[in-house]
């Protein structure tokens, strides 16, 4: 262990932009005519695609990172990687991180332990507990880190870089993620994943803002024929291929909790891999009378059921598919979800996950 300062460490406790026409989405193409959907927009499973977005949403979490890194650590051992109290040195790792009062930890190294494990670059982190009397009723942290760490047989255990920050107080957890690239065999999502998003929860409420794209796409296999006459929205994408996932991203702005506890307000959406947004839209987020550049973003004009009962609208890169519904009575530009069950669902933290502190820091010598 090697300390720029004197040595000391304790767990801390701690008490003008115009209004689009029509509902055009912000982002959107503004184009006229509007571009046709893609061809197979009926026969996609929506809402499928949907539930795979919130399990997106809840592996886009300092959790994830969290954890990843804490068993990581389990494999290093004394001088691999090296250890500080507070940052690294400016001159290791150039960082604007921690408080000088109350320091957090850190390493930073390029090292190899005898296991054949490999630590590169650097992380730094803080965990504190809150009290209640002598007991502990919630927890906060934050990980800032741009680092890999491999196993000997070269699997990549986690590899972040970017900077997170969560809170757990009872039940409800919340969370806010900046990662320019979160993967690795620890994350458990293909190849990983990157974007912004800040979420919190709890026994009947949630709120989701922000985008993540998938390294790997996910959801089923794209099987439309690559015949350019057959499906124009495929011309000039060289990275696509027949069999791919048929998703690439997600994006949320959504509230769940209030008056309804049935259906959010506002929007999720999952991007196919040809460009297309496939949004479904809930409960009006901003008042629809307000005439706001926010307001006039959410198309709900478009929309015949505003009923607090689970069923969003189908959009498709905002474009209303409402003659597409009235001419097919086997298709619906309506889906249903069970927003109880996708609350249940996500991922939250126990205190315990919270402290990682000296105590835990690898202590067998090499």
């Amino acid at each position: 262990m090697r300390s720029p300062a004197p040595v000391w460490v304790a767990l801390t406790l701690f008490g003008c932009t115009p209004s689009p026409d029509d509902g055009i989405q912000i982002g959107s193409l503004r184009v006229d005519p509007p571009p046709a959907p893609p061809t197979d927009f009926k026969s996609l499973d929506l809402a499928s695609a949907l539930a795979d977005a919130f399990e997106i949403a809840g592996v886009a979490t300092l959790a994830t990172a969290w954890a990843g890194h804490t068993d990581a650590m389990g494999r290093g051992v004394v001088g691999c990687p090296d250890l500080w109290i507070g940052a690294p040195p400016q001159d290791i790792a150039d960082i604007n991180v921690g408080d000088d009062q109350v320091p957090g930890l850190s390493w930073a190294d390029s090292c190899q332990t005898p296991a054949a494990d490999t630590f590169d670059g650097f992380a730094y982190w803080e965990s504190a507990i809150q009290l209640t009397g002598a007991e502990p009723t919630g927890g906060a942290r934050s990980l800032t880190m741009d680092a890999q760490v491999a196993a000997g047989d070269g699997s990549v255990l986690l590899e972040f870089d970017g900077e997170a920050s969560d809170s757990l107080e009872g039940s409800a957890y919340s969370s806010s993620l900046v990662a320019r690239s979160l993967s690795g065999s620890l994350v458990g999502f293909g190849s990983g994943l990157r974007g912004e998003l800040d979420v919190s929860w709890s026994g009947d409420e949630m709120e989701l803002f922000g985008s993540i794209h998938t390294n790997d796409g996910f959801g089923p296999p794209d099987d439309r024929d690559p015949d350019p006459e057959d499906t124009p929205e495929l011309q000039n994408l060289p990275s696509w291929e027949p069999g791919m996932p048929r998703f690439t991203s997600v994006r949320f702005d959504l509230q769940l909790g209030g008056d309804c506890a049935l259906e959010p307000q506002g929007y999720v959406g999952v991007r196919g891999n040809e460009g297309f947004w496939f949004d479904v839209y809930f409960l009006p987020l901003y008042d629809p009378e307000e005439e706001s550049a926010q307001s006039n973003a959410f198309p709900y004009e478009a929309i015949d059921n505003l009923d607090c009962d689970g069923i969003g609208t189908i959009f498709v890169r905002n474009l209303d598919l409402r003659a597409a519904d009235e001419g097919d009575p086997e298709w619906s530009r309506e889906v249903s979800i069970d927003f109880a069950g996708i609350l249940a669902s996500m991922p939250t933290p126990t205190l315990d996950e919270f402290v990682f502190t000296l105590a835990d820091l690898p202590r067998e010598t090499p």
